[in-house]
């Protein structure tokens, strides 16, 4: 299974850091590791309630479909869908 990632001046390229945790989060033997979106909205919660200084977490999460997702979440509880791995297209 091969998974599309954005261009390097792509603004999702930025939110997902370091390929080589990329490439391991992304590997299908690990897909049962990747949170829901519903499970990644909670651990952003806990996270920006512990952590003064962030205003977004970003998270890959798993979908129902057996997409993978690059989201993000913020303070006000809001959810941006930043990039499809499969389809290689923003979800917005």
């Amino acid at each position: 299974m091969s998974f599309i990632l954005p261009s390097s001046n792509h603004k999702a390229r930025e939110l997902m850091g370091d390929m080589a945790s990329l490439a391991e989060i992304l590997n299908p033997a690990n897909a049962g590791k990747l949170p829901t979106t519903i499970e990644a909205r909670n651990n952003a919660r806990r996270t920006l309630e512990a952590n003064d200084c962030a205003k977004r977490v970003v998270s890959v999460v798993l979908r129902g479909d057996d997409e993978r997702w690059l989201m993000s979440f913020g303070r006000r509880g809001g959810a941006r869908k930043e990039w499809n791995f499969g389809n290689g297209r923003i979800v917005r």
